[in-house]
């Protein structure tokens, strides 16, 4: 018989965590293809595809054509959008490009809920996003929530951490006999 020949890499533990794959899955490709396959060598998707990211639990970007679409485990395209650059979701967000100029947010479904309008872009967590605009020239950074209001002007040269960012609101807030005064 004739088998293919299969390169398996496995994802580290970290990873795996970190991109929300289900333990025990792995990447493999066949003849410069990229598939995934579980422990147990059962063939979960078959390698058809230029490259893979994690998406969230069950569900990966799978790039055809420089186009990365959004899929389940089953193999089904969850809505037939396609986007040049995609990140792995945090918190239920994804940062994605259709041009690969500006970006956006799109949720698990794949409809934006940021407009991609942004350079670049992060969601932080509790409905907070980091994203970038030119400022005289230069990539800085801000925090808007879901309604696209600005929390924090762009002042930040790079993507700060959640953390950063509730500090700043912190010390930013009025002390408590300040609002009792309204």
């Amino acid at each position: 018989m004739n088998y293919p020949i299969l390169k398996i890499e496995r994802l580290s533990q970290t990873s795996t965590t970190k991109f929300c794959f289900m333990e025990n899955i792995f990447v493999y490709s066949s003849e410069n293809f990229y598939g995934l396959i579980a422990y147990n060598f059962k063939t979960i998707i078959p390698p058809t595809y230029e490259e893979i990211l994690p998406a969230f639990t069950h569900h990966f970007w799978g790039c055809k054509n420089e186009k990365w679409k959004l899929h389940n485990f089953e193999n089904i395209e969850i809505n037939n959008k396609q986007f040049e650059e995609v990140e792995t979701f945090q918190n239920g967000y994804a940062c994605v490009s259709k041009n690969g100029k500006t970006f956006g947010f799109v949720d698990r479904n794949g409809n934006f809920k940021i407009p991609a309008h942004y350079l670049k872009g992060q969601h932080l967590g509790n409905c907070l996003f980091a994203v970038g605009k030119d400022i005289q020239g230069k990539l800085k950074y801000g925090i808007i929530d879901l309604k696209e209001e600005l929390i924090l002007p762009y002042l930040f040269d790079e993507i700060p951490t959640f953390t950063d960012v509730a500090l700043l609101l912190l010390k930013r807030r009025k002390p408590l006999r300040e609002w009792l005064r309204l």
